[in-house]
């Protein structure tokens, strides 16, 4: 009987959320970076077939590898997606788009299934492992991210599969384990360049001293070799699955890394509690912040539980030696993995855009952390009264429920998810939709009021408007056309039948309501997200030169 029970609750969440997905995939605008993960992935794949001497015809504004200046970025699943797309036949941005939206997703759902048997294992009950999906579900900037995000939000997923890989070896050190981590090693490499930091963690806690109960002591000629294995697998597979570094390896690599740790090339303006920062030298506290602003508050307070629970025992119970228990030793990996790239980001001074999208990754082991913290908080009360088992249950659902709600209420624009502790009036605080996501319904009302033959749009911030077009259907992404800002006037004077849209999503803007007090513009649209408004469009209405 358990057992069915077991089995239909498992089938019964991860169809919901498998649903969920299959429903909203559709519904995401087009974010800043996808045009560009597209053209990565076709660059790509010409040098592939230029390479192994396949006769593929590509556009011929294709650069050559050599030439492509992003050529540094993880190209792994923009490649998987482009080839399924030329096998589909999809050509129309619109489709191509939404097919990725939707294959982004079903990366998201694996992952959500590696978190549920990474939690299991950990916390030794299925039923864990279920509550670990779900809030993992349930964080809503990262929930928006896995329609769209195809850098930041695939690359946790294969981190959180190489984290679980990880917990399988240390559990259980063997030949094929070692095999198995070093492929999925390399695919989170492949994907990002960051994924580098698992090959020293992973030998580092494979070197410390074999005393636990469920392992034989072994020779460390077995232990190296195991070892070995693993590096050697690790990286044939990282240079096989990235092929930016087929010419040059150790160079291409090692220009990657650098590039990566410090992206100077991207140098803009970012918004954090009211002040600007510029990207290329940011606050100590700037990841800190936003982790703090944009997760779910019983997260937290779970995760904070968590950490002091493996402070206690490793400098208490243990004194100092993690390694001499299964659990303890995961737990420190798993802190490891969340601490060491925050860190690193403070000591090198990375580049970060907006938010902390670049750290999503180590958002799962945050999340094991804080499901540790719960597990502790269960195990104090159990026994006590019954009050206060009932008391905890029923905080972690009111949280979960809550959570969930804004999420509906919000979509498709999770993106902008703050808890209670941000401020108000967040437009003035904090960069917003810097996806541009919003842009897809302004444009979609925009179309479906204005019958003009020809529309000009505009922007007075970094909406990045021109991308969302690719979202529309061809017959309206063909009536619009995008114009400077101060080219408006001009424009008005020689086309007086043509509609001017401006976009403000607050993005790099200093002086939000600039256009509130030009006579010359008036509110046409206004986006909200719990009651804070995240774009807004405005339609000019100024002078004009009379039709004769």
């Amino acid at each position: 009987m358990r057992a069915k029970i077991k089995t239909f609750s498992i089938l019964l969440v991860f169809s919901i959320l498998l649903l969920t997905g299959l429903l909203s995939y559709q519904d995401y605008g087009v974010s800043t970076d996808e045009e560009a993960c597209h053209f990565r992935a076709v660059v790509t794949a010409k040098y592939i077939s230029e390479t192994v001497g396949l006769r593929v015809a590509f556009p011929a504004n294709i650069p050559a590898m050599a030439d492509y200046s992003d050529r540094d970025h993880g190209v792994l699943f923009d490649l998987v997606a482009y080839g399924i797309e030329r096998l589909l036949g999809l050509q129309d941005s619109r489709q191509i788009f939404i097919f990725k939206h939707l294959l982004t997703y079903l990366v998201f759902f694996a992952g959500l299934i590696a978190f549920y048997q990474l939690i299991t294992r950990r916390l030794r009950d299925w039923r864990w492992g279920m509550l670990g999906a779900v809030m993992l579900f349930l964080s809503p900037r990262l929930f928006a991210d896995a329609f769209y995000n195809a850098k930041d939000l695939v690359f946790m997923v294969t981190y959180l599969i190489a984290m679980y890989t990880a917990s399988e070896l240390f559990e259980k050190p063997t030949l094929g384990r070692s095999l198995v981590h070093g492929l999925s090693t390399a695919v989170a490499i492949a994907t990002r360049v960051m994924g580098i930091v698992l090959i020293p963690a992973t030998i580092f806690f494979l070197l410390l001293p074999q005393k636990r109960i469920y392992i034989a002591p072994e020779p460390w000629s077995r232990r190296l070799g195991r070892i070995a294995a693993y590096l050697a697998v690790s990286l044939a597979l990282t240079i096989l699955f990235w092929p930016m570094l087929w010419s040059n390896p150790l160079q291409n690599f090692a220009e990657a890394f650098q590039s990566m740790s410090r992206f100077d090339r991207w140098s803009k303006e970012v918004l954090l509690m009211g002040r600007f920062f510029l990207s290329t030298d940011l606050p100590w506290y700037f990841s800190v912040v936003w982790i703090a602003l944009t997760t779910p508050i019983l997260y937290l307070g779970l995760f904070l539980v968590g950490l002091a629970d493996w402070l206690r025992r490793v400098l208490i119970q243990k004194k100092l030696r993690f390694w001499q228990q299964s659990e303890t030793l995961t737990d420190t990996f798993f802190q490891a993995l969340f601490w060491g790239p925050l860190v690193s980001v403070v000591i090198f001074n990375s580049v970060l855009y907006d938010g902390w999208r670049q750290l999503y990754f180590i958002y799962p082991a945050f999340l094991v952390i804080a499901l540790t913290g719960l597990q502790t908080l269960s195990q104090l009360i159990k026994g006590k009264k019954k009050i206060w088992t009932v008391l905890l249950a029923s905080l972690v659902t009111l949280s979960l429920g809550s959570t969930a709600v804004w999420m509906v209420q919000a979509h498709p624009l999770q993106n902008v998810y703050f808890n209670t502790l941000a401020s108000r009036n967040w437009r003035s605080q904090y960069d917003l939709d810097y996806w541009g996501l919003s842009n897809r319904a302004a444009l979609e009302a925009i179309v479906a009021i204005d019958t003009s033959e020809q529309i000009l749009i505009s922007e007075i911030s970094a909406a990045s408007v021109s991308e969302s077009f690719r979202i529309l259907k061809a017959p309206d992404r063909a009536r619009l056309r995008l114009i400077p800002f101060e080219s408006i006037p001009s424009m008005a004077a020689a086309a007086p039948h043509q509609s001017i849209y401006v976009f403000n999503n607050y993005k790099r803007q200093k002086d939000p309501d600039i256009l509130d007090r030009n006579p010359d513009f008036i509110r046409f649209y206004e986006k909200k997200v719990a009651g804070e408004t995240i774009l807004t469009v405005y339609q000019w209405v100024g002078p004009r030169n009379e039709v004769k």
